[in-house]
């Protein structure tokens, strides 16, 4: 939640929950790495083993899906501004509101076409791990439902809460000063 405050009770729960997710992101790139490099450096002995290339790949989908999960929570996500800041406070709500029910609508797509692939796959398996393919789609299907979560506790915070839409759509722990934080910064 935010930084400035101690969090309690369920709240310090999911702060640990994504913490441990960032462990597990940090894990899977350090993996990724190492194999990556050691199938350079070995093929230039023209070594290798088959297993690794398919280990990183799969260390790159798992970090992909989670980092999504976390860009999420900290609506770190790519975004344009610009209109948001433009408008009156309420005009911010009702884009914030529309904006997080789209996201939640593409993501049941995801979540129900992953799950649907994890089904449909659940007896094949990698070639050179024989890791499941089946776990390869589900976790698409976890950031699915993951992301849903989330639009629908920053739904909450907006419209029961009555924070300001603008400060849970820019809130990037960008500091004042910087370019991107003043009105119509663009980018974010």
């Amino acid at each position: 939640m935010s930084g400035g405050r101690k969090s309690q009770g369920l709240g310090a729960l999911v702060d640990k929950l994504f913490r441990v997710i960032e462990i597990i992101i940090a894990i899977f790139l350090g993996v990724m790495i190492f194999f990556t490099f050691m199938n350079v450096v070995l093929r230039q002995f023209s070594l290798g083993f088959p297993w690794s290339e398919e280990i990183a790949r799969i260390c790159f989908i798992y970090l992909i899906y989670l980092g999504s999960i976390i860009a999420a929570k900290e609506n770190q996500h790519l975004m344009i501004d610009t209109l948001m800041t433009k408008l009156p406070e309420v005009g911010q709500k009702i884009l914030y509101v529309i904006i997080q029910l789209i996201v939640m609508v593409l993501m049941g797509f995801l979540a129900t076409g992953a799950y649907q692939n994890a089904y449909n796959n659940r007896n094949d398996f990698w070639v050179a791990t024989h890791f499941p393919v089946f776990m390869i789609h589900i976790v698409g299907a976890v950031l699915g439902v993951a992301v849903i979560i989330i639009s629908l506790v920053n739904l909450y915070r907006v419209l029961v809460l009555k924070e300001s839409a603008l400060e849970l759509f820019s809130s990037h722990g960008s500091n004042s000063d910087d370019m991107t934080s003043q009105e119509g910064g663009g980018l974010q």
